[in-house]
């Protein structure tokens, strides 16, 4: 007789978990397909264990048919219901995404093989027997159930420590505990043949993997009701390796001016107004919210892209009533992730969307593609982003110099500190690439210091004197400019190389002439110290020449483009700018010096030092040590 205390609370469970699975928002993601599959094989593994159960315990009164097929079945399950833990425990490493059909078929191998056994028991007696009055006996492979089981289970934790690093933070031990439950829940099975216990444990085990893994308000944004971005990119990377048909998004324009306008309470309404159009009108596709006013879709028919356009254009013609007589009235921009292409690296799609709505909200075009072109821009850019964080965290920005030439004695006499970061190929990054990231990840200010402190090194290392070099020229940028603990950090860096002030002069430029009180207090201050200030690219944004005189620079610098275009007109303009310079004090350098002829002409109007390609680019500071060091 088997003992079935266990079995009506058991059923109670999992009549509820498979409630609250079927009446919450799920993601078809893998992971909670095999969840469902291990509520579904558990219900039917219970129900069959109880009627096989009772069917024995019954004899003769059942047919002898009946008998074998309910235990062939129970057996079956019970080998499928392994390997579906198994599956799962693989799913939340995310190891079968991308992975082929055959591969996934060779991880069943054990499976196939002990179900085989099951099945063949319809006509021999492999796990166990049935005699004509109906009792029950187990036969000769009666075992493989259980190396079946054990070989998952062994495999799950195996998998587990060999790619901890694919399980999300904080769930490992949650991952091996549920395992570890299945192996104790076996070996009860073993030592209890009689209790119907097995099923406990497996409940126990789906308990531990729904409070761990099956929290579907983590793939859910709360305004909208729809999945979030965490859900767009776990649904991308199931797609690694194929095509999805349709990825089609759409930003409300202008969202920030939305929320000052309408309020932050009535755009949220709107949002959920939205949202609930969307998984009204389109419930067999999947829909996201992306905050920032970014919504998407994701499908799998290409065609429906444009009927979706037309539908939701047509809806957003229509404002949304947010509540109290207030009626939100919108216009979109949709983004389409181009059908054709083949979801190699998922993340790499997910940036490429996000950067296409992203540009959408910034410059208010029309709809937008991403192509191949577009995330290889992207892709890009984020090299040069590694490459940034890289350089400036290990020290490894380059230092390289550019000459400055007198015009009145044809040689040097000064220099341009210029900062260069290297890409992973070893090749050059164009300053205009990684000046921008690095001001907006926030780097920049430690650039700038690395730079101030490598030209302080090289200043003590080699006789600048001897080159013919009074001062070497050292951006700040207006991030950097505005700390206020600037003039203490540059002392000490030239404490700590024994360099004088007098041999640095600090660049700045235009877009620092800002805030005009905390210039002329920064000025200040790091004079007395000792420093000199250089105004660079003068001509290039917010020139005012009455601030510009109240300040106290020893030089400004024409910005090249301003150079170029009076050597292509030769106009008074610049001519007049010298002249002026000249009268408040100030020396004048000319940059983008390209030719001999642009040289003569820029050293006509007054300039006083000349920068550019025509007498050298910017070169590794070593190099231009050993090319302007004069031979002893």
């Amino acid at each position: 007789m088997w003992n079935y205390s266990f079995v009506l609370p058991n059923f109670i469970a999992l009549s509820t978990f498979l409630v609250f699975y079927f009446t919450r928002p799920r993601l078809p993601i893998k992971l909670n397909k095999s969840f469902l599959k291990i509520l579904f094989i558990e219900m039917a593994v219970l129900t069959i264990d109880v009627a096989s159960s009772a069917a024995l315990e019954s004899g003769k009164s059942i047919p002898h048919v009946f008998l074998r097929i309910i235990n062939v079945l129970f057996f079956a399950l019970f080998i499928m219901r392994a390997a579906m833990f198994f599956m799962f425990t693989l799913d939340i490493m995310k190891i079968r995404n991308g992975m082929k059909a055959a591969h996934q078929l060779a991880l069943l191998g054990i499976a196939i093989v002990c179900e085989a056994i099951a099945l063949a028991n319809m006509f021999f007696d492999t796990i166990f027997s049935i005699s004509e009055t109906g009792a029950y006996a187990k036969c000769f492979l009666y075992n493989a159930i259980y190396v079946c089981s054990f070989f998952y289970i062994f495999a799950s934790i195996a998998a587990l420590f060999a790619n901890r690093s694919r399980v999300p933070d904080g769930f490992f031990l949650n991952s091996c505990a549920f395992n570890i439950v299945l192996l104790i829940g076996t070996l009860m099975r073993i030592v209890f043949p009689k209790f119907l216990i097995m099923d406990s444990f497996c409940l126990l085990s789906i308990v531990i993997i729904c409070l761990s893994f099956e929290n579907s308000a983590i793939y859910v944004e709360p305004r909208s009701g729809l999945f979030n971005k965490k859900a767009l990119r776990d649904i991308l990377s199931e797609l690694s390796g194929k095509r999805c048909r349709l990825i089609l998004g759409f930003v409300l324009n202008n969202y920030g001016e939305l929320r000052e306008i309408y309020s932050g309470t009535q755009m949220d309404r709107g949002i959920a107004l939205i949202g609930q159009f969307l998984a009204k009108s389109y419930p067999s596709l999947i829909s996201f919210y992306l905050l920032n006013g970014r919504f998407a879709i994701i499908g799998k028919k290409e065609a429906d892209a444009g009927r979706l356009m037309e539908e939701i254009g047509e809806r957003f013609k229509k404002p949304w009533n947010a509540g109290a007589e207030v009626d939100i009235s919108v216009d979109i921009t949709f983004v389409q992730v181009k059908p054709e292409m083949r979801i190699d690296c998922p993340e790499k799609i997910t940036n490429g969307l996000f950067a296409a709505m992203n540009s959408v909200r910034t410059i208010g075009s029309g709809n937008v593609v991403v192509d191949e072109e577009s995330i290889a821009r992207i892709d890009s850019s984020t090299e040069i982003k590694r490459a940034v964080v890289h350089a400036v965290e290990s020290n490894a920005v380059e230092l390289f110099l550019q000459p400055l030439f007198g015009t009145r004695t044809g040689k040097i006499e000064g220099a341009e500190a210029l900062a260069r970061i290297r890409a992973a190929d070893g090749s050059l990054i164009s300053p205009t690439a990684f000046i921008p990231i690095a001001e907006k990840n926030g780097r920049i200010t430690m650039l700038g210091e690395q730079m101030f402190e490598k030209t302080c090194a090289f200043i003590r290392n080699h006789d600048i004197a001897a080159m013919g070099i009074s001062w070497i020229n050292v951006n700040l940028s207006p991030i950097q400019f505005l700390r206020r603990d600037l003039n203490e950090r540059f002392s000490a860096i030239l404490e700590k190389y024994g360099v004088e002030a007098k041999l640095i002069h600090l660049e700045i430029t235009e877009e620092s002439m800002i805030d005009y009180a905390l210039l002329q207090k920064q000025i200040q201050l790091m004079r007395n110290t000792g420093f000199q200030f250089v105004l660079d690219d003068y001509g290039s944004g917010y020139s005012n020449v009455t601030r510009l005189r109240k300040c106290p620079f020893v030089n400004v610098k024409l910005d090249m483009e301003l150079v170029r275009d009076y050597y292509a007109s030769r106009d008074d303009t610049i001519p007049t700018f010298v002249q002026m310079f000249k009268k408040m004090n100030f020396s004048v350098t000319a940059e983008g010096i390209e030719n001999e002829e642009m040289a003569r002409a820029l050293t006509e109007i007054g300039c006083d030092y000349l920068q550019g390609f025509h007498f050298s680019a910017p070169i590794p500071a070593e190099e231009f040590a050993a090319r302007y060091t004069p031979e002893r």
